[in-house]
């Protein structure tokens, strides 16, 4: 819906640019380009970081429900590494051989 709201919003401001202004043909070829661009890249970057979101969530819910994952080539459990919510990440708990090493969520499979 939102990206519905936005495309209305461009729509607009190209019929206004086009009878409201006397920019030539080119000029308004370049930002009608450079709009567009800008507007592909805001939506790939949401595209990817609602795609990281739910690996990171994945990722999440299988250490709660006591699965074993694998980070950077490491085994990673409860029994050996808390997850810290704030920065996503797993920390390996003392007395354990990964006492303090960190792994971020997103380098887990």
């Amino acid at each position: 819906m939102g990206y519905l709201l936005w495309f209305g919003i461009v729509v607009l401001a190209f019929a206004w640019m086009h009878y409201f202004t006397e920019l030539s043909a080119r000029q308004k070829g370049t930002i009608s380009a450079v709009v567009t661009l800008l507007i592909a890249g805001a939506i790939a970057y949401n595209v990817r970081s609602d795609r990281e979101r739910e690996h990171i969530t994945a990722i999440e819910l299988k250490y709660r429900s006591g699965q074993t994952l694998v980070c950077g080539g490491v085994e990673v459990n409860a029994t050996t590494f808390d997850y810290s919510v704030g920065t996503q990440s797993f920390i390996g708990l003392k007395g354990t051989p990964h006492y303090q090493r960190i792994f971020n969520a997103r380098e887990c499979e």
